[in-house]
């Protein structure tokens, strides 16, 4: 059966399930239009990784360019466009090596005062860095972290150049007095021109020293060889970081006394016109660092030496006559003679000691009379310049024999 189809193109009948015209050819089907494949992911996806790539490279630039925060203990490496540094907290005879922790003895109540030293070394070379890099720093603290206020003061200087440590870039120096043992931290910060920030840490850590004073009522005192045999007993029994004073009668002591275990302090008296009084030779060897104290005692003699140290001395109010020489510093010791008259003697103080630490620069207020050499400075340890501020050169044959051209200080001595 046919059904009443006509060609859309020439209005021929169509048999039934014709799909194309007999008559023209042409197709009598509807065709419905293909779209093609959509490609939108596509532009989704190279815009969310353009953006990621875009991203990444901002947080790269900023992660390269923002100020950077550098903390270490005792040491810190530090990087910029111009080389590599090592910024170090250290000792003198170690530029290199950091200095984590100082530890110091203290004696209760006495002010105490001791340099933090910063080293800036290159990395590569190991040369000193120091001038060129402070060009690089804007400003430089140095701080310490509060403290139990019963414990002690303690506090530090801004750090900045200075002359005892000519190597090192910077110095802060830390004052503190002791009312019993305490540990502090130490921070230095160094902000940087291009906003960076350098911390170094350092622990500082203070132990109590206690004192003992013994006096003619608590030791027999009244001979050299009671002297002698007292030193002997502390230098055995006291612990190694006690401070020791002996407060000796007004008498004389024939013969030599000899102190080489560890510092023993003499401190001599007056009475009814009689001095403290040796004859003989004082020979201070002590096997530490710590100072020796000789404090008002006369020093008479026929010959020989009046006091010979091979370790640091202080020597001050005393008298030195009638030695060959009257106070001598040798080996590696340096020496201070403060408030002393040293009369007669064919060489005042001799200064002969190869050592690398000095003490103090004060040589005040001496009376230098009639000696055949006043002062005789062969070998002195540092360059330190000695300061004679307030001291009398008078009839000597020779003030001052300064045979290896030791700084000093004489504007402020007197000569007659």
């Amino acid at each position: 059966m046919e059904r009443n189809q006509r060609c859309p193109r020439c209005g021929a009948a169509l048999p039934e399930e014709a799909s194309f015209c007999p008559f023209c050819a042409g197709s009598i089907n509807r065709r419905t239009a293909v779209e093609p494949p959509s490609l939108r992911w596509r532009r989704v996806l190279r815009a969310l990784l353009f953006s990621a790539v875009l991203a990444a490279a901002v947080l790269a630039v900023f992660l390269l360019t923002r100020p950077r925060v550098y903390d270490g203990v005792g040491e810190v490496v530090y990087t910029d466009a111009d080389g590599t540094y090592q910024l170090v907290l250290a000792l003198p005879e170690n530029r290199y090596e950091a200095l984590a922790e100082q530890s110091f003895h203290a004696a209760e109540g006495e002010p105490y005062r001791v340099p933090s030293r910063l080293y800036i070394n290159h990395t590569d070379s190991g040369a000193d860095a120091g001038q060129l890099f402070l060009q690089k720093v804007d400003s430089a603290t140095a701080e310490l972290l509060p403290l139990d206020e019963s414990l002690g003061t303690v506090s530090c200087s801004a750090p900045a150049p200075h002359s005892a440590a000519p190597d090192a870039a910077l110095v802060s120096l830390v004052d503190f007095t002791a009312r019993d043992a305490y540990t502090a931290q130490m921070v230095w910060t160094l902000h940087m021109t291009n906003g960076d920030t350098i911390r170094l840490r350092q622990e500082l850590h203070v132990a109590l020293i206690h004192t003992y004073n013994y006096h003619p009522e608590d030791a027999p005192m009244e001979t050299l060889a009671d002297l002698q045999a007292l030193v002997d007993e502390l230098a055995e029994a006291a612990e190694p970081y006690d401070k020791l004073n002996l407060f000796l009668p007004p008498v004389t002591y024939e013969g030599s006394l000899v102190m080489e275990e560890r510092p023993i302090n003499l401190y001599g008296s007056e009475e009814n016109g009689r001095r403290t009084t040796f004859t003989g030779t004082l020979r201070v060897a002590s096997r530490d660092s710590w100072i020796t104290y000789i404090q008002g005692i006369d020093f008479v003699g026929d010959g020989g030496v009046g006091i010979s140290a091979s370790a640091r001395l202080w020597v001050e109010d005393c008298t030195f006559t009638g030695w060959k020489t009257g106070v001598l510093g040798y080996g590696d010791a340096w020496v201070n003679v403060i408030g002393c008259t040293l009369a007669d003697n064919e060489i005042g103080f001799h200064f002969n000691s190869e050592g690398d630490v000095a003490s103090h620069s004060l040589y005040n207020d001496n009376r230098f009379v009639g000696n055949g050499t006043a002062v005789r400075l062969e070998r002195v340890p540092t360059d330190l310049a000695l300061d004679f501020r307030g001291s009398l050169f008078s009839g000597n044959g020779t003030d001052i024999d300064n045979l290896c051209r030791q700084p000093i200080d004489i504007t402020q001595a007197v000569f007659e």
